[in-house]
This record gives structure tokens, sequence and C-alpha cells, in this order.
């Protein structure tokens, strides 16, 4: 086949039609800074930084799909939780001054709209400058962290675990409250232009909780998310990088076009299972181990992206990604040998096939 563009080449994988290549996403957040230079704190809260940042670094990669993300925190401050930003790594909570102390904070969370937050505002002038800079050839995937996980960086997973046991009306209280305000940033984000939007639910995984306690306590509250997706008819996309992800019930309740994962499904024995019983549906999305991509060489990660190709790839829907956000303070030749494996794999394919014919 002729070469396709980005935009082409996922189109078709969405449709289901042949590619030239398997597409490639390598999630290279974080470590975008390294190619324009900025901090971590520049790339989390200057917009202009980062869309430069994350440019510079699509075409340096050649990645099909840019996700818009700096960090898991944007959602959690301007709720009004203390975050520190250091300056050689992720921005996080400030775990010892929590914005939810006890589970009567809960009710106290404030609704507002997601244009009037610092965080949310800047994230969506960012998925703006990338979609007017280069959205017409490269999607832009937009993204949100799911309800339980926001919550859980107000009042910390261990406290929150604990009162989902304890006391499961407070908690709800907290997630009505924080759903609402993350159904106003999802409109935001179609507000920009983004082809498509990835809800984050970790905890929907062996990682997290039980299925049944994912299901009341994300899977009813992220579906609203889904419905305002799909509402606007673009890409629903999901990632759950956790253990033993619960794909059954993240269908039942997201009904995601693309499963971002990192590990063998819970009701799945192996990776070809996984694909048999999830890959027609979906659009599988993984699975480059994170550790590999930090610590091995560019040739290690031809060999396994070659073969995650070919455990995964078989009979298309399929994106090549690594298991979760690449190594903010990775190499990026790692990030272009997920490429480079990608185009390997498609000429020695297509040699094989012109040797079988003769």
């Amino acid at each position: 086949m002729e070469q396709m563009s980005s935009m082409e080449r996922v189109l078709a994988t969405i449709r289901g039609e042949e590619t030239d290549r398997v597409p490639v996403c390598s999630l290279a957040v974080g470590v975008a800074r390294k190619v324009s230079g900025c901090s971590f704190p520049e790339f989390s809260m200057s917009s202009e930084s980062a869309a430069e940042a994350m440019i510079l670094t699509n075409q340096l990669v050649g990645d099909d799909i840019i996700l818009c993300f700096t960090d898991l925190s944007v959602e959690a401050a301007d709720f009004g939780q203390e975050m520190i930003y250091p300056d050689q790594t992720t921005a996080h909570p400030n775990y010892d001054n929590l914005l939810v102390k006890t589970p009567g904070d809960y009710s106290r969370l404030k609704r507002f709209k997601a244009d009037q937050g610092r965080r949310m505002s800047t994230y969506l002038d960012l998925c703006g400058q990338l979609v007017s800079r280069v959205g017409q050839d490269v999607p832009i995937l937009g993204f949100i962290y799911g309800p339980l996980g926001v919550l859980g960086m107000l009042r910390g997973m261990e406290n929150l675990y604990r009162d989902i046991l304890e006391c499961p009306e407070n908690v709800k209280e907290g997630l009505e409250i924080v759903t609402d305000v993350l159904v106003d940033f999802v409109r935001g984000q179609f507000g920009r232009g983004v082809a498509g939007v990835c809800i984050d639910t970790l905890p929907a995984s062996r990682s997290g909780v039980m299925p049944n306690v994912w299901e009341e306590f994300e899977g009813v509250y992220a579906k609203r998310i889904k419905d305002e997706i799909v509402t606007h008819g673009v890409l629903n996309a999901h990632h759950g990088c956790g253990f033993s992800p619960y794909f059954k019930e993240v269908r039942k309740w997201l009904e995601p076009a693309v499963l971002s994962f990192a590990d063998v499904p819970e009701d799945c024995s192996t990776m070809a299972e996984a694909k048999e019983k999830y890959g027609r549906e979906s659009i599988l999305m993984g699975c480059v181990p994170t550790e590999l991509l930090y610590s091995g060489t560019p040739a290690d990660v031809v060999r396994e992206s070659v073969r995650q190709i070919d455990l995964l790839g078989s009979g298309g829907n399929f994106i090549l990604a690594p298991t979760c956000e690449f190594p903010p303070n990775g190499d990026l030749l790692n990030a272009r040998a997920m490429v480079t494996a990608a185009e390997q794999y498609s000429s020695i394919r297509a040699r094989q096939e012109e040797l079988a014919a003769v």
C-alpha cells in the first residue's frame, strides 16, 4: 500500500480498514519537555510551552496520535488541592495537606466551570493550540482522569478506599460533585476540537478495588462522562494501566472504541485470549512495558514492539503503544524505536507476501 498520513492511518484503523502499517502512539508526554528544554512546572502550567514541546516531539518521533496530557493533577488542583511541582518529575498532591481531610469534607467540595479553573483552562488552551497547529494531520486525543482517581488525589487513595467501606454515602456525595465538573471539562475539550477523549480509570483493576465496587463507585459516574463523549460523536477511548484490568466491567459502563491497557484482563488467561475476546469490538492499544522503554536499548524496544504487533495486531484493531505514559525521564530514541518497529514490520510482511506469491 502507499504510505498513509497519520490521520489516514488512524481513521482507517477506527473503521476496520486495511492500513499501510500499525498506528503508533508512544505516549511521550512529560518526556517531551526535554525536546524544547522547558521544566516540568512550565510543561504543566504553560500551554505554550507544552504545545511547543509536544509538537516538536511528534515531529521527531513520528507518532500517529498526540495525547494531550500533562499530568494527573490537573483536575484535583482546580478543586483546591495543594500541589507540588518538582523540577525533574511529575506534579503531585501534597499528601501532608490533603483537601478532603475527613469524610464530612466530600460534600464541601465546590462545583465550578472548567474554563474558570487555572489548570483546566490552561489545559483547554493547550488542546486548542494542538488542534489548530497540527490537528489536520495528527489526531489530538483529549484526556480526563476518572472521578474516583480525582477524588483519590483529594483524599488519598488509602483513605478513600477505607471511606468506601465505612461511609460510602459520603464518598458518593463527593463523586457527584466531581463528576459534574468533569462532564463540563469534557465539553470544554470538544469545544477546542479534539478528535476524541480518553478516560483514565486506574481503579478498574486488581490494583484498585473489586469489580462490583468499581462499578458502584466509578463505573456509574464515568458513564456520564462517556455519554457526553458519545453525544459529541468523537472517539471514545479508555486507559487503565493497573494489574488485571476489568475489561468486562469497563465495556459495560464505558463502551470504549479504544482500550489502552498494561496487563492481561482479569477474565483472560493470555494476551492472545484478550485479542480474541475483546479485539473485535474494540481497538486494543499497548503493550510495550514502560520499564523496557526506560532501561532497554532501542534494539530491545524494536524486538518487543514487533512481538506485540505479532501478538495483538493480527486482523487489525490495534495501536502500538506503551503500557502507560512513556517514562518522563526516559530516552526518546526508544519512542522512535516503536515507530521504526511498525515500519519494519510492515516492510518485512510485505516482502514475505511477495515471495509467497512467486
